[in-house]
């Protein structure tokens, strides 16, 4: 990726442009994609219907950080811990190219770490920051997962609060206890068959023995796949809170719904 500049733009040149940006990502991006947007703190940039938007960079509380970072290291930095807790694409404004010269060794992480998604002359970049290196983990029952475990848990505990019991379902084991101190607890796949049960029975004891949410890590897709009937039963009867695409679901457990 080369950078580019462009003139200051007036009022009327800037919304227009910030029209183009979201048009821009509602066409290349899946519904509900996390992204991160190089806004100078415009809250406009992240107004986009059916996305969860954010600033980049950003404080602790999520706001518009107020400055620029120092350097390329600040900077990758940054994008690293909230690529850690579910961000998967980073949009660049044409108004914001100036970063891929200014800090050259960030522009090199993304060109290496990165995929280019999409470029609209005029408008925007936009980068996924995350499926490479999803693509590079594998499943939980290949050699090591630790990074994306380590991704699951600075996303949960975004998510959770500091007291939240959750249970992770495994099909390979080591997960849950990878993830402390989130207080998590091991539901093997074969828990949801034992004993002729229902699925729906299983999670009950979960909810009745304090567990307040199920968390349902990708690596068990395939498993999921070939016991399509236990996804739909958790599916039916636990309300999903979040659905991160490249590391788990969570369900909450709490007042299940009744089930005959």
């Amino acid at each position: 990726m080369t950078a580019g500049s462009t003139a200051r733009l007036g009022t009327a040149e800037y919304a227009e442009l910030v029209g183009r940006v979201h048009a821009a990502v509602t066409a290349a991006l899946p519904a509900g994609a996390s992204l991160l947007v190089l806004s100078k703190g415009d809250a406009a940039l992240l107004e986009i219907p059916g996305f969860a938007a954010e600033h980049f960079p950003q404080d602790d509380s999520g706001e518009y950080a107020g400055h620029h970072p120092r350097d390329s290291d600040e900077a990758i930095k940054r994008l690293e811990e909230l690529r850690r807790r579910g961000a998967e694409y980073l949009v660049i404004p044409v108004t914001a190219l100036w970063w891929l010269d200014h800090y050259s060794e960030f522009a090199q992480h993304l060109a290496s770490r990165g995929e280019l998604v999409s470029e609209v002359a005029g408008t925007c970049r936009i980068v996924d920051i995350g499926r490479r290196a999803a693509a590079a983990l594998g499943s939980a029952a290949e050699a090591t997962p630790q990074t994306s475990i380590d991704q699951m848990r600075d996303y949960l505990e975004h998510l959770l609060s500091t007291d939240t019991r959750v249970v992770v379902l495994e099909t390979g084991g080591g997960v849950a206890p990878a993830l402390a101190p989130v207080r998590a607890a091991e539901l093997a796949s074969e828990e949801l068959q034992a004993g002729g049960e229902r699925p729906l029975d299983a999670l009950r004891r979960l909810a009745d023995g304090g567990a307040d949410y199920l968390i349902v890590p990708r690596s068990t897709d395939e498993w999921l796949e070939s016991h399509a009937e236990v996804f739909g039963e958790i599916g039916a009867s636990c309300r999903k809170i979040a659905d991160q695409r490249h590391l788990c679901r969570v369900f909450e457990l709490k007042g299940l719904w009744a089930q005959a």
